[in-house]
This record gives structure tokens, C-alpha cells and sequence, in this order.
């Protein structure tokens, strides 16, 4: 089976603007077309070339950047433009079996749907309109471009929230598959007991909240006090960790709240494991890795509703989703966290990222032969 995976933005830039970076060994798609080469299928990946690290990287499938263009009109931090997808498809049209994108809203799952529309599947994460421009091109986009041109693309959206939104606008939408993970959870790996602890992981920027954590923590330990041997750690770097720092420092729990910097994988796996709970708060978040890395840990989460993820962690029971939840549902997970973590470590097995390269072929072949 010949796949063809067109991922154009690699990584999320910050405001905008996209860093040099070394590898891209370590992105969620890259993850996925590795996936695929081990159940021993042919892909490859097409990416914006604006992506391409400053070094010079073997890969272990084919990867294709191309180039954007119309830069100022169609940034390429967020919708990039790369004509080239067109004729790449064109020329293959009879040995791809399979075009993975990503979104609807945007040029290459359009190209694709126009090329192939029989063999495209779009990877649905947006769960509302893109806010550019008050969201006007973004509803023009749905409304016109999609219902008219993409009728035919098959849609498997990432979550129930992308679910609901795109089955607004377009016909063949499937249950949800969200992000893999890419973890190992062969042996005794995930069985690891629980310390009395619990972690936070994010970037420390605003947007991840991570004071009112720290915050609530701090209720915590002071409301429970049979839980006060209990230790927070933040996993994770950014512009706030001298705030941060003076927020710990200020409230004296320079011993029970702890940043730990930006880990490596299998560090930041082992502080998982350990874990009783991972604790989020965002403000704002689509798909959100480390939340789905928690629970493939066999780690219950405490999140708000923000992350579309939240939506499976109350289908599933994988921990506590609520909004302004406190210091009573850090106690309560502690409480329960045996349930719970049998949960997670059934839940676990369908998200890997072997597992979700697997069920998209799967959906999109079922739904194939419902087409015919």
C-alpha cells in the first residue's frame, strides 16, 4: 500500500514565527509515518519547506519539502501555499493508494480532494473556526470551498469536538481517532507504583496556565494535610520560569513544587509513571499530547474542558475533567487513583501511535468499501 502523508506545518510556531531547528525526528507526524514503515507500508511524507531543519538529516522514508509561495498572503505559519502538492499527486495518481492530510481548511486537502478524491482522508483537529480575520475566511472556507469541492474526501476527525464541527459541513466524517503516542508498553513499563507526587508538563507561557497550578497545589497541601509529603513537579521550560520560581519561592514550597527544566523522553516517561495524577489547566488548547502521554503512562489527568482530549478523559473516566476544578479533586483523584489507573492502562492500548496509524487505514478502507 502505497501512502502519501502531506503534513505542511511540522511543528506549532510561537506567534507566528517558525525556528530553526535540527531535527524533526521528534514530531508527532514523523512519529506517525514511522508507524506505517513498520507495519510495512510505503510512505511518504510531503512537508512546507519552510519546515526543513537547518542540518541535513538520513531519514528512514521518503520526505518531500516544497516550497510556499504568496508568503505575505498565505503565511506560512498557517496556511501555506505550495502549488508543487498538485503536481506531486498528479504525477502518482494511479500507484497512491492512500492521501493523508491534514485539516480541511487548507490548499494541499483541497488539491488532494480534487486530484483523488476517492483516496483522501483529512485529519480533522479544528474544532472551530480559524480566528484570522474575525474567522471570515475560515467560514468562507467551510461554507462554500468544502461543501461544494471536498463532498467526497473521507474526514476522521481527531476528536468529538472536530467530530461536530466538521460534520456541519461535510458528509463521510468518521468516529474519532485523536494523536498516537509514542510510547513502548511492552512489559512492565506502565506498571510502575505510584509516588506520592504528581507532574505538570507544558511550556511555561501563559497560555499553559501553569500558575494556577502552582496555585492550587499549594491549596491543596494546605487543606489536606495527610497529603503533605506529596511533590509537584513541572516539567517543561520557558519566558515565565523566573516567575514561576518567585511564585514557589514566595509561598515557601520551594521543596514540594519543583521545576525540573525540558526532559528528555524517556526521563519525562519515568516522572509520568510515578505520577499519581497529571494536573492541566490551559487556557487555550486543541489536541493536547501530554495529556494523552499521561494516560499512556497509565496516569490519570485533572484538566479543565479546555483540551478537546477532556471530552475522552469524562467518556473514558482517565481522571477528572472539570472546569474550575480545585484542590478537592486533587485529593479525590488520589483517592481513586486505583480505579483510575486501570482506566488508563486499558485505554492506553488503542492510542499508541502504531495503534492509530492502524485504525486510520482501517476506517478509511471500511468506509471505501461502503462507498463503492
Amino acid at each position: 500500500m502505497k501512502i502519501v502523508v502531506i503534513n505542511p506545518i511540522l511543528f506549532t510556531p510561537e506567534k507566528g514565527v517558525i525556528p530553526c531547528v535540527k531535527t524533526i525526528k521528534e514530531t508527532m507526524i514523523y512519529d506517525l509515518c514511522m508507524a506505517y514503515c513498520r507495519a510495512g507500508y510505503d510512505v511518504t511524507l510531503i512537508a512546507a519547506a519552510d519546515y526543513k531543519p537547518v542540518t541535513e538529516e538520513n531519514y528512514d522514508f521518503e520526505i518531500v519539502f516544497l516550497k510556499s509561495i504568496w508568503k505575505r498572503l498565505f503565511q506560512p505559519s498557517v496556511l501555506p501555499f505550495m502549488p508543487g502538492v498538485w503536481r506531486y499527486l498528479q504525477s502518482r495518481r494511479d500507484c497512491v493508494d492512500m492521501v493523508l492530510t491534514s485539516e480541511t481548511f487548507s490548499f494541499p486537502s483541497l488539491m488532494s480532494s480534487l486530484v483523488l478524491p476517492q483516496k483522501t482522508v483529512v485529519w480533522q483537529e479544528l474544532g472551530a473556526h480559524n480566528r484570522k480575520l474575525k474567522t471570515i475566511p475560515s467560514r468562507l472556507w467551510y461554507n462554500f470551498v468544502a461543501r461544494f469541492l471536498m463532498r467526497r474526501v473521507y474526514v476522521i476527525p481527531r476528536s468529538y469536538v472536530a467530530q461536530r464541527f466538521i460534520g456541519r459541513y461535510l458528509p463521510r466524517v468518521s468516529d474519532p481517532i485523536g494523536h498516537g503516542v509514542k510510547v513502548n508498553l511492552g512489559g512492565n513499563g506502565t506498571m510502575r507504583e505510584k509516588k506520592h507526587q504528581f507532574l505538570t508538563v507544558g511550556q511555561l507561557i501563559p497560555r499553559k496556565n501553569i500558575s494556577s497550578i502552582i496555585v492550587k497545589f499549594d491549596t491543596f497541601l494546605s487543606k489536606y494535610s495527610q497529603y503533605g509529603d506529596y511533590v509537584l513537579y513541572i516539567a517543561g521550560d520557558g519566558v515565565l520560569r523566573d516567575d514561576y520560581a518567585r511564585q514557589i519561592a514566595d509561598m515557601g514550597r520551594e521543596k514540594q513544587i519543583v521545576l525540573l527544566g525540558k526532559l528528555p523522553h524517556e526521563e519525562l516517561f519515568r516522572y509520568y509513571r510515578e505520577s499519581k495524577a497529571s494536573l492541566f489547566d490551559s487556557l487555550r488548547e486543541l489536541n493536547m499530547l501530554a495529556l494523552m502521554e499521561s494516560v499512556a503512562m497509565s496516569t490519570p489527568v485533572v484538566t479543565n474542558r479546555v483540551p478537546f482530549d477532556s471530552e475522552v478523559v469524562e467518556k473514558e473516566q482517565l481522571g477528572i475533567a472539570r472546569d474550575n476544578w480545585d484542590e478537592d479533586d486533587i485529593a479525590r483523584v488520589i483517592e481513586e487513583n486505583d480505579r483510575l489507573v486501570v482506566n488508563c492502562r486499558r485505554y492506553a492500548q488503542s492510542i499508541t501511535v502504531d495503534a492509530v496509524a492502524q485504525r486510520i487505514i482501517d476506517s478509511f478502507e471500511q468506509a471505501s468499501k461502503e462507498n463503492i
